[in-house]
């Protein structure tokens, strides 16, 4: 299930801006950890999906960690559900 959410719209649109499209979006992503999942693991396939600008798989693995602070302390479980978000393009504007 992904939901993208363009913050500067909302932003444009509360305060009476005007909305403009923009060349990227923010996807908010979640992941079912599978049996044999670790979290460098995981990080390291989703940082492929991420193409707004080259990012460093350590920052990367830390805004997984911000996102699940129960990964701060242990690795991850199978069968749960962590948040991962990333930036694509807009296809309406490429």
């Amino acid at each position: 299930m992904k939901r993208a959410l363009i913050a500067a719209l909302v932003a444009a649109g509360m305060f009476g801006g005007t909305v403009e499209a923009h060349p990227w979006i923010f996807v908010e992503d979640h992941y079912t950890v599978q049996s044999g999942d670790t979290l460098s693991g995981i990080a390291n396939e989703f940082i492929k999906k991420n193409t707004y600008a080259p990012r460093e798989i350590r920052e990367f693995t830390e805004g997984i960690k911000e996102l699940n602070p129960e990964l701060l302390k242990r690795d991850v479980i199978p069968g749960e559900v962590i948040d991962i978000n990333y930036w694509i393009p807009n296809a309406e504007e490429f």
